[in-house]
């Protein structure tokens, strides 16, 4: 897995430790966990027909060109046929100012470095090697990773919280200690209980003897219950929530109401909603694919997305209403 990150947390916690306010990171850990898990999401809302050496591992390191770099050049080697590479922008424009040319360097191989002019216009630039085209996921040329660093810190937070809720669960609550002794026996007790034992017996005087007063306790134990104080349910419920907003965002439809309260006009809303940016992927790459096969007829190359309109269709019920109601016979 290939993950383009300028900083780790760790890195970035110490870059921050030297400004005010700081800024608080999560798990690198966990963030890295997050990000690979919902990178193979994203991944997955394509199905691609690719030349055979675009298989594989390949196939993998094509993935993160798309979705990381935001595209790659495609070129008919002699060596090698069809294939893709990381390229950079060239210095030509068309008339409209966009990006006509793109930069190969390949430090394995060099008989594929060189400048390569996008189109089948005939070459007069003796410093263009060839002819190539641009395979891009999106109009400006930009990755989509930062959708998915987005969510994964989100979610990397989630986890931290749940974790320290289901710690705190053991025992949730906050005494004020009122000296050093009572505050080290505070200490004790909740060592003991973190280390997992069932109960801890302590003796009275540590409880109430106040050498000053007598008659107040040494600190003060909170009566909130155990399932007053519960949240962890709610933190799921929060992660739940962020994973479905990360699949609306890449185009995977999720309909979670319940059936008989849901219309037709709130499905399509929320289809919509969930598939305006992966149309527009779908879009651009099936625009770039136009262009590559414009300069070579015979390579196959295809896309297709894996959570198409027909699917939607059939996880929202199709054209009918799915309640059965109209919207003003509900609740």
């Amino acid at each position: 897995m290939y993950k383009p990150q300028a900083f780790t947390y760790y890195e970035q916690n110490i870059i921050q430790a030297h400004g005010q306010p700081n800024n608080m990171y999560m798990d690198s850990a966990v963030y890295d966990y997050w990000f690979r898990t919902l990178f193979q999401r994203l991944t997955s809302i394509f199905e691609w027909t690719v030349p055979d050496g675009w298989l594989g591992s390949n196939k993998d390191f094509f993935n993160w060109l798309l979705f990381s770099v935001g595209y790659c050049g495609v070129i008919n080697s002699a060596k090698y046929g069809y294939i893709f590479q990381p390229a950079s922008i060239g210095e030509k424009r068309n008339i409209f100012y966009q990006f006509n040319s793109f930069k190969i360097e390949n430090p394995y191989d060099d008989s594929l470095s060189g400048e390569y002019e996008c189109g089948n216009a005939e070459i007069t630039d003796e410093n263009i090697k060839d002819h190539g085209e641009f395979l891009k996921l999106t109009p400006d040329f930009l990755p989509a990773t930062p959708i998915v660093s987005h969510y994964a810190s989100r979610l990397a937070l989630i986890y931290t919280a749940i974790n320290t809720s289901l710690l705190v669960c053991r025992n949730p609550k906050l005494y004020a200690a009122k000296s050093k002794t009572a505050a080290q026996a505070l200490k004790i007790m909740q060592d003991k209980v973190i280390s997992g034992d069932p109960y801890v017996i302590i003796s009275d005087k540590v409880l109430y003897s106040d050498p000053k007063t007598k008659d107040e306790p040494l600190f003060t134990v909170p009566t909130s219950s155990a399932k007053e104080e519960f949240i962890t349910d709610l933190l799921l419920e929060a992660e739940k929530e962020i994973l479905k907003e990360f699949d609306n965002a890449i185009g995977i439809t999720n309909l979670n109401e319940k059936k008989e309260r849901l219309v037709t006009s709130e499905a399509e809303a929320q289809k919509i909603n969930s598939t305006a940016s992966a149309f527009v992927w779908y879009d651009c790459l099936k625009d770039s694919i136009k262009k590559i096969k414009e300069i070579f007829p015979d390579i196959t190359l295809d896309v297709k997305l894996r959570f198409g309109s027909e699917g939607m269709s059939e996880q929202t019920g199709g054209e009918e209403n799915v309640s059965g109601d109209s919207d003003t016979e509900r609740d």
